[in-house]
């Protein structure tokens, strides 16, 4: 069952931050969206129709991972609860992402952020 919750876990992890890479691209992002015709522009654009797929992906996923811990007894009464604090392990996966495909600079604060949380998931699995 370990194995299984790692494994939705990562999945979770890559659809959210690859649909959020995608929906970072500044070419989508910038201008005035606030227009009829940006708008019907944007809802076409090959990014943000796989964008919104991954994100839905993502949504699965977390219904996946919440039901793996359902299946271990003494993690069943607050599984939801936990698949929430696991999914924070994203937020790495997304800075780590951003830096890669959209060239932002990660800092010392988000390198200690991201310890932390990955700390705080192992306490609470423990």
């Amino acid at each position: 069952m370990v194995l299984i919750i790692i494994f939705w876990t990562i999945v979770y992890c890559l659809s959210t931050a690859f649909s959020i890479v995608l929906l970072g691209d500044r070419n989508l992002i910038s201008g005035n969206l606030l227009t009829f015709d940006a708008i019907v522009k944007l809802l076409f654009n090959w990014k943000f129709i796989l964008a919104m797929g991954l994100a839905i992906f993502s949504r699965m996923s977390f219904i996946f991972l919440n039901n793996s811990f359902l299946k271990v007894p003494r993690l069943a009464s607050v599984s939801t609860t936990l698949t929430t604090f696991v999914t924070l392990l994203s937020i790495i996966f997304i800075v780590l992402a951003n830096y890669i495909f959209l060239q932002e600079k990660l800092n010392l604060q988000q390198l200690i952020g991201a310890f932390l949380i990955i700390a705080g998931v192992t306490i609470l699995l423990k």
